[in-house]
C-alpha cells in the first residue's frame, strides 16, 4: 500500500491486507504464510518526520524446532517506526551513528510504500527456534522417534572422550 504525504494532514489510519503469496520467496522453507498478513496502521506526520505505528498479524504454518512436526502459529507483532526525508542525511562519507539513529528509516518523495515495512516485520518476528508446545519433548537422537507420540526404550546417556577422562582424572 502506498501512502502519499500530502494527503494527510496530521493522522491517517492505513488498514488492510497483504496477500499471502509476497512472502513465497522465503528462503526458510520450514515457514508458510496462511493468511493474508491484516494490518491497521495509524501514520502521523509532524513536520517532516513520519510515525507509523500499529499491529501486524498472520497466520503461518511452521515446523517445530524440536520435534520437526508442522503446527500453526498466530504472529501478532506490532510496527513501530519513524522515517525522516533523505534530504536529511548528510553527506558526508563517515556519520557517527547514535542510539536515537537506529531506529529511523528513510523516504524520498511524497510517498511511502508499506509493503517493505510490514514484510520485514513479520520476517523479524518469526521465532527463531519455534516450538508447538512448551514442554515439547523432541526426537530421540538414538533412534529418531518423536517422543511426543511414542516412548522409545533408548539408553540416551553418551559417553564421550572429554567424559571419560574426566573420570579416569577424578578417580
Amino acid at each position: 500500500m502506498i501512502i502519499k504525504l500530502s494527503e494527510i494532514e496530521e493522522v491517517f489510519v492505513a488498514r488492510g491486507s497483504m496477500e499471502a503469496s509476497r512472502f513465497a520467496e522465503i528462503e526458510d522453507r520450514s515457514i508458510q504464510i496462511i493468511t493474508p498478513v491484516a494490518y491497521e496502521l495509524t501514520i502521523r506526520k509532524f513536520d517532516n518526520l513520519v510515525t507509523i505505528q500499529g499491529p501486524v498479524e498472520c497466520t503461518m504454518s511452521i515446523t517445530c524446532s524440536r520435534c520437526l512436526d508442522d503446527f500453526t502459529l498466530e504472529l501478532e507483532a506490532s510496527l513501530d517506526i519513524k522515517l525522516t526525508p533523505r534530504t536529511k542525511i548528510s553527506r558526508v562519507s563517515e556519520v557517527e551513528l547514535k542510539r536515537d539513529d537506529m531506529d529511523i528509516y528513510y523516504y524520498e518523495g511524497d510517498e511511502i510504500d508499506l509493503d517493505p515495512f510490514i514484510y520485514e516485520e513479520v520476517l523479524l518476528n518469526v521465532p527463531i527456534r519455534p516450538v508447538c508446545t512448551e514442554n515439547c519433548k523432541g526426537l530421540c537422537p538414538v533412534c529418531g522417534k518423536n517422543k511426543n507420540v511414542e516412548d522409545c526404550q533408548c539408553d540416551t546417556a553418551t559417553q564421550t572422550l572429554l567424559g571419560e577422562k574426566l573420570k579416569s582424572f577424578l578417580n
